[in-house]
């Protein structure tokens, strides 16, 4: 059986209003349930462990997508596209077709129960309301207290998972204890997933794209709501985008390129613009309650942005932890952690205030205060634009101080980069064209970090962040000081000298770059790139483990031409000598003259000299 359902579907805002409404059939008790809420856990106070299940459950599908794309092989890059498409462990469905029609409604979220073909029982909730007359009815899969590992998941796994499918003809038991009977489920045609990297990035609500400016920001420059989704599939298929700004030259990539691209830009572009729609669309519920009933007892949208932020891997997040795991990561980069040597360790200061703001955005939503709780929003996405900046910065510096020009590094730099150009544009359009021109797809190798340091520096006011937020380059050998040029915004950088690594005179912070009327280089060219469809033919037929142990194909083409002329040159020096020497014996030989090294040959100094110079010219056209 084939079901006709719309698989990325998002729960309608109809549906929270109406679970919203029941749960204030008493408004003094859930007063009082908010007063007596704590809401300064560690990080964050979840409403529900299904909230938390179902939306941190990405962070396995995003795990998945970068562990097939890090194979670096045709077959793996298919199974990436189709789970960053489909989906695999993330808000996981059943549609199932009923014996009879139903008689009552069915509230989204309700729980209900059923058997796996070996008797086990298995737990679910209402995907989406079902109605008096449905014939059908959608059950979202309940992630076991095992383990993600042990979900139903077939939409877009290469290697399903049925064990925790419900049987193809049985009973789902409802909260009241009645059961409804369904037959014909066809386990991989009648499973999806609710959520996937594609709908993060493609599915914009009304309320975000027309009530957000910073979503309607990025549509306003890239010319559609859906940008990540476009970048991601060119990425995917190494085409160039067509976009009105912003475009990327995915042709100027082999696949390591891309696939590094594709593996970051899922998180920062189409992560993070998830989580601000969901707490937006959580803010648009709370405008709509009617005055006097906005009060509520929990906020499972905006739960669900939290969780999607924090991901799996504990209370704090984790190796699995997505953006939260990115901040953590880059403020080890920065010195902008809570704690360490020169502030390396521990959680990033960037989490830390992205909390707060969830944490007192939630307070604001449960109190019925619609506008604080915006108010709370624009604060928690300046805080995870943070992590983003100091992405960017840090690949800039990669490039062009460390010299590490290998794709996978170009192709992490585009990605940070297409995430933050808009916001960029928004404030300076000169400025958003240095930082693009110099980082852009193909333009990796001219890159000035310099010369984007001090591009956006200039910008943080506009966007709401500051030199202290964003930190420096820390250096590698010792945390406690920092790279060469890498330096925060407003500070010196003591030992600096020119050279990576330190030590020497002081260089104040660069003053901030004029908008040119014409975008420059700074001199280097990029080297052409490999345009095959997949892997240049001089390539090793299977390559390495990691993509850090690659060597970038168009700098090994380089070393051989190096190497070719200082070894080839001499070489053909002295086979051109050998080769006049041996014509002229043969002209001797021909006239009859006995080649004798004892002997004068008979030839006149003048002809020798002309052989000389014969030899002497044929050396020089070769060089």
């Amino acid at each position: 059986m084939t079901s006709s359902r719309q698989p990325f579907s998002s729960p309608s805002l109809l549906a929270v209003i109406g679970t919203a409404a029941l749960v204030l059939s008493s408004t003094a008790n859930a007063a009082n349930t908010n007063t007596n809420r704590s809401l300064q856990g560690q990080p964050y106070d979840y409403t529900s462990e299904h909230v938390v299940a179902r939306a941190s459950a990405i962070s396995k599908d995003f795990q998945s997508i970068g562990g097939f794309l890090a194979q670096q092989n045709g077959a793996d890059r298919q199974n990436a596209r189709a789970m960053y498409q489909l989906g695999a462990y993330c808000q996981s469905f059943a549609t199932l077709q009923l014996n009879t029609v139903l008689t009552e409604a069915i509230i989204q979220g309700a729980t209900v129960t059923g058997t796996s073909e070996s008797g086990a029982t298995i737990s679910g909730i209402l995907h989406s309301d079902a109605f008096p007359g449905d014939a059908t009815i959608e059950v979202m899969y309940l992630i076991p207290s095992d383990g993600i590992t042990k979900i139903c998941s077939v939409s877009g796994n290469p290697t399903p998972q049925y064990d925790q499918c419900f049987v193809t003809t049985g009973e789902i038991t409802l909260p009241d204890g009645s059961t409804l009977g369904y037959t014909g489920y066809d386990l991989d045609n009648d499973t999806a997933n609710g959520l996937s990297m594609q709908s993060m990035s493609s599915s914009i609500s009304g309320a975000a794209t027309q009530g957000y400016p910073r979503i309607g920001t990025f549509a306003a420059y890239y010319g559609t709501n859906k940008y990540a989704d476009q970048f991601i599939q060119a990425a995917f298929d190494k085409v160039d985008t067509s976009l009105p700004n912003g475009n990327a030259e995915f042709t100027k990539f082999t696949q390591f390129g891309t696939n590094k691209f594709i593996d970051v830009a899922t998180l920062t572009m189409s992560s993070w613009m998830h989580i601000i729609i969901k707490m937006q669309d959580a803010v648009e519920v709370c405008k709509s309650l009617p005055d006097g009933g906005k009060k509520v007892s929990e906020v499972p949208i905006w739960d669900n942005a939290v969780a999607t932020y924090r991901g799996m891997g504990g209370a704090a997040g984790g190796t699995m932890g997505q953006l939260y795991h990115l901040a953590n990561q880059y403020c080890a980069k920065f010195g902008t952690c809570q704690d360490g040597p020169g502030g390396t360790q521990g959680m990033a200061k960037a989490n830390e205030k992205a909390y707060i703001h969830f944490n007192s955005g939630k307070q604001d939503l449960l109190d019925g205060k619609c506008d604080l709780a915006e108010a709370a929003l624009d604060q928690a996405a300046v805080a995870m634009l943070i992590p983003l900046v100091q992405g960017l910065l840090y690949h800039a510096y990669e490039l062009d101080l460390f010299k590490e020009q290998r794709e996978v590094v170009q192709g992490e730099a585009a990605a940070f980069l297409h995430s933050v150009l808009p916001l960029v544009h928004s404030c300076s359009q000169g400025n958003a064209v240095m930082i693009y021109n110099q980082i852009k797809v193909g333009n990796g190798k001219m890159a000035s970090f310099e010369a984007i340091k001090s591009s956006i520096e200039g910008q943080y006011e506009c966007l709401g962040i500051t030199c202290e937020d964003i930190g420096g380059v820390r250096d590698l050998s010792d945390p406690t000081t920092y790279q060469n040029r890498g330096f925060p915004c407003g500070a010196f950088n003591p030992g600096d000298t020119g050279g990576v690594g330190g030590g020497g005179d002081v260089i104040p912070d660069p003053a901030p770059i004029p908008v040119p009327s014409a975008p420059t280089s700074p001199g280097r060219q990029p080297t052409p790139w490999p345009t095959q469809d997949e892997v240049p033919t001089s390539t090793p037929t299977d390559p390495p483990s990691s993509v850090y142990q690659l060597i970038e194909y168009d700098d090994a083409t380089e070393d051989g031409v190096t190497y070719a002329l200082a070894i080839g040159l001499p070489l053909l020096s002295v086979l051109a000598v050998a080769f006049v020497v041996f014509r002229t014996y043969m002209k001797k030989k021909d006239s009859g003259k006995e080649f004798d090294s004892g002997e004068t040959d008979g030839a006149s100094p003048d002809d020798e000299t002309q052989d000389d110079l014969k030899v002497e010219n044929l050396q020089g056209e070769m060089l």
